[in-house]
């Protein structure tokens, strides 16, 4: 009995180890979360008078919530991992402009990959509006 409960913890054991542990991990990539929607293209979603970052929106929902999640507050999917910046704080908001923003969209910013070979400069000038609408 003592022996299987031993095997037993072992298995598990060494399966969070794998599981949680940095076993087989490696750095992210941009392709790893393609969804297909690039910033190649011209945004398609049209603003409308409800929603004047509808387009930037889409956007952000296909490329950038699975880390800073779909309100930019750094609480999507992948945050545990990567730790992304919550981008509607309002230190964050005051300590960057426009331009820094855009730079961090298409140059990348620490283990954020850079965006610029998939996103036109009309969508991450969008992308900026958009991040600035969630300031609190």
């Amino acid at each position: 009995m003592i022996v299987r409960d031993r095997t037993i913890a072992f298995a598990l054991g060494t399966l969070l180890t794998v599981a949680c542990g940095k076993v087989g991990l490696r750095e992210w990539r941009p392709e790893d979360h393609d969804s297909g929607v690039t910033g190649s293209s011209a945004i398609t979603v049209a603003p409308s008078s409800d929603d004047p970052h509808a387009s930037a929106r889409a956007l952000f929902s296909a490329q950038c919530a699975s880390c800073h999640g779909g309100e930019g507050r750094g609480d999507g999917p992948m945050a545990a991992m990567f730790r992304p910046a919550d981008l509607s704080a309002s230190a964050l908001q005051s300590s960057r402009s426009d331009t820094e923003l855009a730079s961090a969209i298409s140059n990348g910013r620490g283990r954020m990959p850079a965006f610029n070979q998939s996103l036109r400069p009309e969508a991450v000038s969008a992308l900026v509006r958009l991040i600035r609408s969630w300031r609190r």
